[in-house]
This record gives C-alpha cells, structure tokens and sequence, in this order.
C-alpha cells in the first residue's frame, strides 16, 4: 500500500481540492440571486463580467509568466514576485481612467457604476493572488495552494454573506469582497516571504523588460476574457431584461464544471513547462497523460451533468428556470470541446509559443462577438450560447494546427479527432432532451465512446511523435 501511495501523483488530488472550493462560489452565487432577485442580480453579475474583462489588463500575463518562470527555474523566478505585484498595481491606474467612459457606454448607471469600480479593486487583489499562485504552482507547492485557496473563499463566503444578509445591498457586498481578498494577499506574501526570497534589485530597465516578454501573455489574457466574458456584456445591452442575468446562472453552472479540466491544466502546465526545459522529446507522452485524465474524468462528469441538467438549473429559482435551461442545454456540452482548446491554449504557453496565441484568440473572439450580435437580437441568451459553443471549435482547430506545425503532427491530429468525439459525446443528452430519440443518442454515444478508446490507446495517440521535439525554425 505504502509503494502504491508513493507512486500516486498527488498533485492533480491537491489541485482538485482546489477547485472543489468553487463549489462555495457557486452556492455563494445561488444565495446572491436568491436574496436580490433576478434584477439586482444581474446588475452584480454584469459588473462582474465587466471586471473580469479588466482583470486580465492589470494581470498583463505576469502570473501565467511567473508561473513558468519558477517552474522552469524555481529559486531566481521566485525572486521576481515582489517586481510582478508592483507592476500589476502600475497596470490597474490605466484600468481606473477607462472604467468611467466605458461603464457609461454600456449603460451602467448610478450605483451601477460604483459597483464597477469597487469590482475593479476587487480584480486587483484577485491579480495578485493569481500571481502568488503562480509561485505555489512553479514550485509544485499544489498542497499549499488549496489551502490558500480554500481559506480565501471560505471567508469571503462568510464575511460578504453576513454583509449581505445584514445590509441586502450589493455595494456593501462587493466592499466586503474587496476587504476579504486585500486581508488576504497580506497573509499570504508573509507566508511566502518566509519559505523564499520574493525580491531582488528593481529598476525602471527591469519593469520594461518584464511587460515585454509578458506582452503576448497579457494580449492573449484580455482576448481570452473577452472572450468567455463578452456575452453577459453583450446581453445586457442588446437583449431583454433577466436575459443576461440567467445566462449568467446557466453559465455558473457550467463553469463550475469546467473546474474539472483545470485541475488538469494547473498540474499539466508546470509539467509542460519542466519538460520543455530539460527534455522536450517527452512532451507528447505529458500531452497523452492530460488527454486521459481530461477523457477518464472529465468527459464522465460532462455526459452525467447533461443528463440531469434540468434539475441542476433549478438550484438558482424558479425564476431564473426557464430562461436558464435554454442556455444550459447548449453550453453544457460545448465543454466536450473546450477542455482541448484550453489544453492547446496552456501547451503552446508553456512552450513558449506564447506570441502565436494572440492572431488565435483574435479570430476566436471575433467570431464569438460576430456571432453574438447576429444572434442574440433574435435568440437572446441561447443565442449567445450557440456563438460560444462555435467559436469554441474555432478556436479548438486552430490550436491544434498550431501543435501540428510544431512538429507533432501525429499527436495534433489525434486530439482534433478526439475533441470533436468528445463535442459529439457530450451533446447527446441535451439532444435527447430536445427532442432526439433516446436509442439514438444512446448509440452515437456508444459509437463516440468507443472510438475514443481505440484513439487513447498508446500505440495509437503517440505512434510517430514519440521522440519528435520542436525545432526552432517551426513556423509557429
């Protein structure tokens, strides 16, 4: 037993935990929409959305870039946390000057726009501890992650649910939020600074240098955002009231789904990254272990959750219900597809293939947006969701033509045929309860699970790149 544990890669199980947490944001979401109703819920849910745009402007891609750092070399890249901190807080003062145009725009008004800007604070603190995540994560430190992750959304759960119950007022909620997460960054930074030095001389020379190389990582961030943010914003300015704020249920619970692939994605990116820097010619078999996980775990969860979807929406109201399921329906399954996007996404960034992600995105959430206001005028928040679910497979070949022109052109081929049977598998519950015949969507489950099976045999997912590795002249 003792020689089995050993062999047990603990690291997906801490960052799993991790993840687990989001389930308190997720009930934390459910009694926010509960007690302020379908309106004033919205209003949060928007702001947030809009943050979480601007977020990714103050991050610059500093902790996706600190992250590889100390993975890659873990004493001098956690040298430079105190330096990606600074630079973050330089980052939101440009974040600060926009928000105030740009809410009015799209037609925040009054307290909406406090709300905006107390949520913007919010997104500074929520950089920083991504950045000091980063470090956690270089360093293989998933165990202490979890814990820092657990207590943080542990006490924002309690504390902002106090101030709610007690004051029924969204601003008080979000400065309760902003409070939790600055008390935080402090507790942890000390808690770090104790286990490693997080500083080294700092010059103006040095801050240029660091936005440079993070410039792809930043562009790439903002796009991504963008891009899984725009419909809630999109929403709430071109389609009826409560369209935005029951897609933005719909789209919790999917995403509290999607915390599953990046259980796979944290652990698989520092591997990609070590493996990247002392021996490249394993990077096939790490793409094989997270393309099992995301298969044997993942996918199960997905084609269960859709089988019960109807009753998973009704865990935010009834009146959220009926406009919720038509979303959910459709972004449910569009994980099938997405997970191996991401898993390109973070491969390419851990491999330093970081500038070729932006061009990507850019088509990525040009279709997204396209499809959005073709869509949504007529389908309101299923039609957002259609748009998401398409641009997810845009996106999807896209990044695994960028893996084939690496020069793992075996290994890319297998995972866009692997992902597009994932899309199919994931779809048949929700084409069962649209209407499809259970025989029939039962079979092409069947016939998807299958060919998924034979494709993840070893013998013929690494056949022919097993020993191939990048070179630099890969027209990447």
């Amino acid at each position: 037993m003792r020689k089995l544990l050993a062999r047990l890669d603990w690291s997906y199980f801490y960052a799993l935990l991790g993840e687990a947490t989001l389930g308190l944001t997720l009930i934390f979401q459910i009694f926010i929409g509960r007690l302020l109703g379908l309106q004033d819920y919205e209003l949060f849910a928007a702001a947030s959305a809009l943050g979480a745009i601007l977020a990714l402007l103050i991050q610059f891609g500093l902790p996706v870039l600190l992250n590889r750092e100390v993975a890659a070399n873990p004493e001098e890249g956690a040298q430079s946390t105190i330096q990606y901190l600074l630079l973050e807080l330089l980052t939101s003062l440009p974040v600060l000057l926009i928000l105030f145009p740009l809410a009015r725009l799209l037609k925040y008004e009054g307290n909406g726009i406090l709300i905006c800007y107390i949520v913007v604070f919010s997104e500074i603190c929520r950089a920083m501890k991504m950045t000091l995540r980063g470090v956690l994560r270089g360093r293989g430190w998933f165990r202490g992650e979890t814990v820092s992750v657990a207590l943080e959304r542990s006490a924002t759960v309690l504390v902002a649910g106090a101030v709610l119950v007690l004051t029924r007022n969204v601003v008080w909620l979000v400065v309760a939020i902003v409070v939790v997460r600055s008390l935080d960054i402090v507790g942890l930074v000390y808690y770090l600074s104790r286990r490693l030095r997080l500083w080294s001389p700092i010059t103006p020379g040095h801050f240029l240098e660091t936005l440079k190389i993070a410039y792809p990582f930043a562009v790439s961030g903002v796009l991504w955002i963008l891009y899984y943010q725009v419909d809630v914003v999109m929403l709430k300015a071109m389609a009826p009231a409560g369209e935005a704020g029951a897609y933005s249920a719909s789209y919790r619970i999917m995403e509290m789904f999607f915390a599953l692939p990046r259980v796979v994605f944290y652990v698989a990116f520092t591997r990609f990254a070590k493996c990247y820097a002392n021996d490249p010619g394993r990077l096939p078999e790490q793409l094989y272990k997270s393309t099992r996980l995301l298969l044997g775990v993942v996918l199960p969860v997905v084609v269960v959750a859709g089988t019960f979807q109807n009753i998973l929406v009704q865990i935010f109201g009834d009146e959220f219900a009926d406009l919720s399921i038509k979303s959910l329906t459709i972004l449910l399954p569009s994980l099938g597809i997405s997970m191996f996007g991401n898993l390109s996404h973070r491969f390419l960034q851990a491999t330093g293939k970081e500038k070729s992600l932006p061009p990507i995105l850019s088509i990525t959430t040009a279709s997204n947006m396209g499809l959005n206001a073709l869509l949504i005028p007529d389908f309101g928040g299923m039609g957002a969701a259609i748009a998401t679910v398409s641009s997810e497979a845009i996106l999807c070949i896209q990044g695994m033509s960028l893996i084939m022109r690496m020069g793992y052109q075996h290994v890319g081929k297998r995972l866009l045929v692997i992902s597009l049977l994932s899309l199919a598998t994931a779809s048949c519950p929700s084409l069962i309860w649209n209407g499809l015949s259970p025989t029939i969507g039962i079979g092409i489950m069947i016939v998807g699970l299958v060919s998924l099976l034979f494709l993840m045999l070893p013998s013929q997912f690494l056949s022919g790149d097993r020993s191939d590795s990048p070179s630099d002249s890969d027209g990447v």
